[in-house]
């Protein structure tokens, strides 16, 4: 106990250490009442809105990801149903026009073997008609170039 005395003695304890502890003790009291306990308040909230909803956001996350999912199965599905619709409509306006088109490449067709028919015997007909010129036309040239 001597060495206990010797060594608060070097520190400079003396007999006003108890009403300091007091001081200092009352005064933990009032800042525990007026500060501590709110700022304990504000940190465990803070800590609540924090890293407690860390689990709520997986769950919102993973429901995002589901709906996600399910909004692109669902647009899939309205693609492939237009795709349906657009392929039974387009079937539809060739079965419907199919004839009519094949019909019109048929008078298109025959007006253009008439025509060439009407082309080549008019072709045929200048030919005679030139070839029974070319006999007096060399003759003329034979007379020419022996006068």
């Amino acid at each position: 106990m001597d060495t206990v005395t010797a060594i608060f003695t070097q520190l400079g304890v003396d007999s006003s250490l108890l009403p300091q502890f007091l001081i200092v003790f009352g005064m933990f009291i009032v800042a525990k009442f007026l500060f501590l306990n709110h700022l304990q308040f504000v940190l465990e909230n803070r800590e609540d809105k924090t890293v407690k909803l860390e689990s709520s956001a997986d769950l919102t996350l993973e429901n995002v990801n589901k709906m996600a999912q399910e909004y692109k199965s669902k647009i899939d599905g309205a693609n492939k149903e237009a795709m349906k619709v657009v392929s039974s409509k387009k079937a539809e306006i060739q079965a419907r026009h199919g004839e009519t088109f094949k019909k019109t490449e048929k008078e298109i067709n025959q007006f253009v073997e008439n025509s060439r028919q009407d082309f080549e015997r008019e072709i045929q007909s200048n030919k005679s008609k030139f070839l029974g010129e070319v006999d007096s036309l060399a003759g003329d040239l034979v007379k020419k170039i022996l006068n």
